[in-house]
């Protein structure tokens, strides 16, 4: 069991793996390896990297591991484990921003900017809209 997703990283946010068979690869690896128990983060990266290779509903999938566990009653802020009773873990918090807005949201930061790569929602949301973004204060939807 791993508590983190350290090796996924090298995909997602630091590019430095870049083949879509390599990143698969390593999400089929590391995901039966993620401690159910473990921190949020780790699941919030695995659906960033699953939603950038296309796999939307494998992205959904560990979007809502990634945080329903660790949510604490009765505003459902996130802890750092599951069931867990110390809210508010900030760092879960952000990256379940990073799995929304740059894995299924499909933002992506460039030389040039902010930008939107292709991609599809999962089959349960309807749409998406994201607003103020960047220094230009960009909308995106899907």
């Amino acid at each position: 069991m791993i508590k983190q997703a350290d090796a996924n990283l090298l995909a997602y946010p630091l590019k430095i793996v870049t083949k879509k068979e390599d990143i698969l690869k390593d999400l089929k690896y590391y995901e039966p390896l993620l401690a159910h128990d473990g921190p949020a983060m780790g699941g919030a990266i695995l659906a960033a990297l699953y939603a950038r290779v296309g796999q939307q509903e494998a992205a959904y999938r560990a979007f809502k591991k990634s945080y329903e566990p660790n949510e604490v009653p009765p505003f459902n802020v996130l802890a750092e484990t599951a069931g867990g009773h110390n809210p508010y873990f900030a760092t879960g918090a952000g990256g379940m921003l990073q799995a929304v807005m740059f894995g299924l949201g499909g933002l992506d930061i460039t030389q040039d900017g902010v930008i939107q790569l292709d991609g599809k929602l999962p089959k349960k949301w309807k749409g998406m809209k994201m607003t103020g973004i960047g220094a230009q204060e960009k909308t995106f939807t899907r």
